[in-house]
């Protein structure tokens, strides 16, 4: 019944991201939206991290097993794509080079803000 509870957590972020994307005058992803939501609602401690712990993890380890469907599609394009490898390959560096520092930049950030928020809460405490 955790598991349950878990998932429609999860579930209902994602349900209210696709809600918010498609009342929004303007094209942004709904998973963009839910995760923000998550984000936010984490944040404020309005979700508690161990909520969500155990179906969290096991997506994030199940997670590679959902890439098996764009692996086939690539290879039933391969005639398409035969002379552009190098670009892709190319495309795929840059991103994963790009991709890369805005995660180490965004995490620096976040450590950062967090020992900001510990500081003050010491200072509060004494």
């Amino acid at each position: 019944m955790k598991l349950l509870k878990q998932l429609c957590i999860i579930f209902g972020l994602c349900l209210a991201g696709i809600g918010i994307s498609a009342i929004l005058p303007f094209t942004f992803p709904s998973s963009l939206i839910s995760m923000l939501l998550l984000l936010f609602l984490l944040i404020t401690k309005i979700i508690k991290p161990e909520s969500i712990k155990e179906t969290a993890e096991f997506l994030l380890e199940t997670m590679a097993f959902l890439f098996i469907p764009v692996g086939v599609a690539i290879i039933e394009q391969y005639s398409f794509l035969k002379g552009k490898i190098l670009i892709i390959a190319l495309i795929c560096i840059v991103t994963t080079i790009l991709t890369f520092l805005v995660t180490v930049y965004t995490i620096s950030a976040v450590m950062k803000l967090m020992s900001k928020g510990e500081n003050k809460d010491e200072h509060i405490s004494k």
